[in-house]
């Protein structure tokens, strides 16, 4: 990506020439482009940006780039990942499992190295450094969880063995272009509007396939279930299954499909499957910027990418949102707990950039992922053995990974013409577990939990926006105990709360009524 216009004219004004900026570091997470410089990674607590050193108040990375070509972000596996980065280029930004690299030549084609997650192109960031609200209003709803219950194993299975048989699908093969082809057909057999739109990268034409169930009430604002189509492997021409990266997430969009076409939603649904995903998020980039440029009122996005593997230890959903889709990251796990409480998840402490999410996160949408906790650790991960039979034996996890995402779609969504129970709302975890007495509640709430032993719980409480505006900490017995909320200052509506005892943690909702 070049630098905005107003950027290049900055750079000619004060030089005469273009100017070589420089990469650095700025402390806090509010920091918003200028005419200076541009934001391309926001950590936990400072970002990175690029442009004219002279504001800065971090430190300097880089300096003597053009433009952002020069750079690629990099996603490693585990520490090795760090030392084959570097046959790309010098790396001058670490953040976890995140890499900023000065390229020795520009990115061509795909760099697939055993311990290298995704390379991709660094691009600027628009994502705002607050939270954007939700418009959530709902309890349990008996329509979601009659569509969560109609989520198929079988369904799934079948759909991922079909993307498959195509032996391959790279962004460039016939194999991909069929698969397309096959799930627009799908999608409009549902009774969908669907359509494939094509996009140039590397110098070829891929598409995304996009289908769209208008919403009822709020047609114009959008809520979008999407996972990447292609697929790689060493062997990208002739043979990449792709079963679990990521015909695993494409069946779940699917399914989402074949379901919730048959109910009416206030809001409308777009059903996306991404191409050009392992080349560098090129088909989400193409469709997250078209449409912030032209305006469009993308509430959130939830993004699939690699759902069916789950041994022992590691059969959790994690997942992955920034600041910005708090509101977002926090209405999965609580309505995943709702509808398919079976179903483990964890918040990842350093969100991954290394799908098709972050290209909303830049252009400054909601948006999360949510994948399986053993990618780091899947022997099969872009090799000829993610391939179908591979992940049998980890159902219903892959099941379960699928409900979670189209329970949290169809609830967001607001299906039409269904009812609220305002029943008391209980949550279960390995370690600890809490139910409120009455849901919704008044004044005052009274929370029944339950921890193994004694020690610190705390208790936090989030508006729908994701915004934190209460807090308690209180050493209890082990065994159960009566906490009691304060909820006299607040206004109607529903609000998360959030329970962490040694590690553990669990989020429910709370409906507050006149």
């Amino acid at each position: 990506m070049k630098l905005p216009v107003i950027y290049t004219l900055v750079l000619l004004t004060l030089s005469g020439t273009v100017f070589a900026g420089s990469l650095f570091t700025i402390p806090g997470v509010s920091a918003q482009a200028t005419d200076s410089y541009i934001i391309v990674y926001r950590a936990e607590d400072h970002v990175v940006a690029f442009g004219l050193e002279s504001e800065r108040t971090g430190s300097i990375l880089d300096t003597g780039a053009v433009d952002l070509d020069a750079y690629a972000l990099v996603t490693t596996r585990n520490d090795n990942g760090i030392l084959q980065a570097t046959e790309l280029g010098e790396v001058v930004y670490r953040n976890d499992r995140t890499l900023i690299v000065r390229l020795l030549r520009p990115l061509r084609g795909n760099f697939l190295r055993s311990d290298i997650f995704m390379v991709q192109p660094l691009r600027e960031t628009r994502a705002p450094f607050t939270p954007l609200p939700l418009p959530v209003t709902r309890e349990y709803d008996d329509t979601v969880a009659e569509i969560t219950a109609l989520v198929s194993e079988d369904s799934l299975i079948s759909i991922t063995t079909n993307y498959q048989s195509y032996l391959t699908r790279y962004s460039n093969t016939d194999g991909f272009d069929t698969a397309c082809e096959w799930s627009n057909d799908r999608f409009t057999s549902y009774g969908l509007d669907s359509e494939i739109k094509h996009f140039s990268m590397l110098g070829y034409d891929s598409q995304n396939v996009v289908a769209t169930q208008t919403g009822t009430v709020n047609p114009v604002q959008y809520w979008i279930i999407c996972g990447h189509l292609d697929s790689i492997s060493p062997y990208t021409q002739t043979d990449a299954p792709g079963a679990d990266d990521n015909g695993s997430g494409s069946a779940a969009v699917m399914e989402a499909a074949r379901i919730m076409s048959q109910y009416d939603f206030e809001y409308t649904v777009l059903y996306i499957l991404w191409g050009g995903e392992e080349q560098g998020l090129y088909g989400s980039e193409h469709f997250a910027d078209s449409a912030a440029a032209a305006g469009s009122d993308i509430l959130g996005v939830v993004n699939l990418d690699m759902i069916f593997y789950g041994p022992a230890s590691e059969d959790q959903a994690w997942l992955h949102y920034n600041t910005a889709s708090t509101g977002l990251g926090l209405a999965f796990d609580a309505i995943s707990d709702t509808y398919v409480p079976a179903l483990d998840k964890i918040v990842a402490s350093s969100p991954v950039s290394a799908s098709d999410h972050a290209s909303f996160w830049n252009a400054g949408y909601a948006a999360m992922l949510s994948i399986e906790k053993g990618v780091w650790s899947n022997p099969h991960y872009h090799q000829t053995t993610d391939i179908m039979s591979n992940y049998l034996q980890y159902f219903p996890f892959g099941t379960n990974m699928a409900k979670a995402a189209i329970a949290t779609v169809a609830a967001l969504a607001v299906p039409v013409g269904t009812g609220i129970e305002g029943e008391t709302s209980f949550v279960n975890a390995e370690m600890i577990s809490m139910g409120l007495v009455t849901n919704p509640v008044n004044t005052s709430a009274s929370l029944n939990v339950s921890i193994p032993s004694t020690g610190t719980l705390d208790l936090n409480l989030y508006d729908i926006s994701g915004r934190e505006i209460h807090s308690i900490s209180e050493i209890l017995p082990g065994g159960s105990s009566i906490m009691d909320i304060d909820v006299s200052d607040l206004s109607p509506g529903m609000y998360l709360m959030k329970l962490e005892f040694n590690g553990e943690s669990l989020t429910s909702r709370m409906i507050v009524t006149e």
